[in-house]
Formats: C-alpha cells, structure tokens, sequence
C-alpha cells in the first residue's frame, strides 16, 4: 500500500538555474521523509528542465507545461495535484535552511487549532522600517478571521514571500485558487480574500531562506507599474469593508490608504521621472485618481513630502486604527 504524503512541496520554476538545485537538495536532505514535491516548469529555457529530468527520487513529481501559466497559473495547477491534505510552498529561488525544517512545519500542524488553515513562518527579524517593525510587535500567533481586513489594509501583504507559506490544501481549493490575471499581487489578492474564511498563524520560528537577487520575479513584474493597479484592486476590497465597520474613522483610514499605497509608490515613480522615465508615474496617477481609498492629487502630493515619501507616520495611523477596532494588543 502506497503511503499518502504527510505534506506536499510546492515548487514553480521558471529558468530556475543555478538555485533550483539547492531548493532541491534542501528537501531531499530533510530528516522528515514522508512528503512529495511537485515541481511546475514553466516553459524553461536555460537547462531547468533537462536538470529536473535527471532526477531520481519517487517522492519527486515533474510537470512541463507546453505553455507559460504565469506564476499563479503554475501554483494553481501545482496544488490541484497534490495527494496530501497540507502543502508548503517552496519557490526554486529559495531552500529549507535546516534539515529539520519539515519536522518544524508538520510539527506546528500537528497540534494547530482547528480555525488554523494558514501558517505563515520566517516571522521575526524582517523589519526594515517602522511599519513593519510595528508588524512584527502587535501581530498576534493567530490572526481571527474578524480581524484580518483591518490587518491587511494596515500591513499589505503580511506573508510577504510564497515561501514562508504553509497551506491546508482544502482552503485553496474551497476559495478557488490564485487569480492569475493578478501575477504581482495574486497571492496578496488570496491571502486576504482566504482570510475571510479562515484564521491565520504568525509562527516568528525561521524554516526557510528568501533569496533576493536581480532576477526575482518582484524585479520582471513591476517595470511599468503593474504593481500599482494590482495592489489597488486589493486595497480597494479591504477598504470597502474597513469604512463599513469604522465609518466615524473614515479620515483615518483613507489617510492611511494613501500613504501606505501611494506615496511610497510616488517616491519610486518620482526617481524614474527624474531618469526621464514617466510611464510609471503617469500610471500611479491614473490608477491613485480612481482608487477608493486615496485622497485628492494635490494632498497626495502634499503629503508625500510632508511624510518623507510615505516613510513618517504610517506606523502612527495604523497604531491608532488597530486602537480603533476590537483589535487590541498590549503592544499597540
């Protein structure tokens, strides 16, 4: 009898060369043995493939797509194929940085409350401005579903990289997947919108390492602004639901909105507007005209350099609206 997998690996690749063999060899050296990884190629180009091919380990199941799914195309297809009620994904850029990485997450499941459908790991010592240091002291170990708009719309994408990301896979199918028509902001997109139908643990414990170098897919996806009306369209959601609930924060909320989603473009925008390069201003002004949550152009503007570039007074708005809600921490 042909024992079920305890966990699937998740891998999308993409001319994964050279990295795709340590995110590899990260997984097969794992102490915990009972999983199976699926690995997506999307129409590789420098060798991924035939290296994939050279493969021998059962555990290890290969796809060649004919054509490009896209990012979230590849994930969707990924999970619809996984024999294992729990998935992890795990991106050809990145590796496990402990051979007991795998024990850690099927440890965490194993004792997870029953709410728990999204584990989000590699919490702790990312900070890197006061917002995200604020996110790192007031999340609590598990986001209620009550609480994850208000969450979301102050922090963004808390998750941040796919690989810190451990999933039961009944959520992804039950809320119907990624939507790949979003590839910068498709999981920013799912993790809130899943996030209505199911709690969230912050686990700060590190199982995993995120490479950052040039060709992270954030560095391809964003050359024109695409991020911009990708973000909006999430933002958007969340706000709808944040005015409903705190309608007397109204002024808050928006000013929040805008710094946080806008001017920290706008400071981008404005450096490639002074390398002669406008489209990407031109589209953030398009796009910030239009969304829900932002203020007039003149106090976009305004605020920008009151706020430094949206870099002063994010943390204080988002300290006061989690205040606002039912929210409360003794950190905040």
């Amino acid at each position: 009898m042909i024992q079920e997998p305890d966990i699937s690996i998740i891998t999308p690749v993409w001319n994964g060369l050279p990295f795709i063999k340590d995110c590899i060899e990260s997984v097969i050296a794992q102490e915990f043995k009972n999983w199976e990884m699926l690995i997506g190629d999307n129409c590789s180009t420098d060798g991924t493939i035939e290296y994939l091919e050279g493969l021998n380990d059962p555990r290890i199941k290969i796809f060649k797509h004919e054509k490009n799914l896209g990012i979230f195309g590849n994930l969707n297809f990924l999970f619809s194929k996984t024999t294992s009620k729990t998935s992890y994904i795990l991106c050809a850029d990145d590796y496990f940085i402990e051979k007991t990485s795998l024990f850690k997450i099927i440890s965490y499941w194993q004792n997870a409350p029953q709410e728990v459908g999204i584990v989000i790991f590699n919490q702790k010592g990312n900070g890197h401005c006061s917002l995200t240091i604020l996110q790192e002291e007031v999340l609590p170990e598990i986001i209620p579903a009550s609480e994850s708009d208000l969450i979301f719309y102050c922090f963004g994408n808390i998750a941040g990289n796919l690989s810190n990301v451990s999933v039961l896979n009944a959520v992804v199918a039950k809320n119907g997947g990624f939507r790949e028509d979003l590839p910068y902001s498709g999981d920013f997109e799912f993790w809130s919108r899943a996030a209505h139908e199911t709690s969230i643990a912050i686990q700060e414990e590190s199982v995993t390492h995120v490479r950052r170098h040039p060709g992270v897919a954030s560095n391809y996806l964003n050359r024109k602004g695409e991020i911009i009306w990708q973000n909006t369209f999430v933002v958007n959601r969340l706000y709808n639901e944040l005015i409903q609930r705190f309608p007397k924060s109204l002024f808050a909320i928006r000013l929040h909105g805008t710094l946080n989603y806008d001017s920290l473009q706008r400071d981008v925008a404005l450096k490639l507007f002074l390398k002669g390069k406008k489209e990407y201003l031109n589209t953030l002004d398009k796009v910030m005209s239009n969304a829900l949550f932002s203020m007039s152009f003149f106090m976009r503007w305004l605020l920008f350099m009151l706020t430094a570039g949206g870099r002063l007074g994010r943390r204080t708005i988002a300290k006061y609206m989690l205040r606002k809600s039912n929210y409360a921490h003794s950190t905040v």
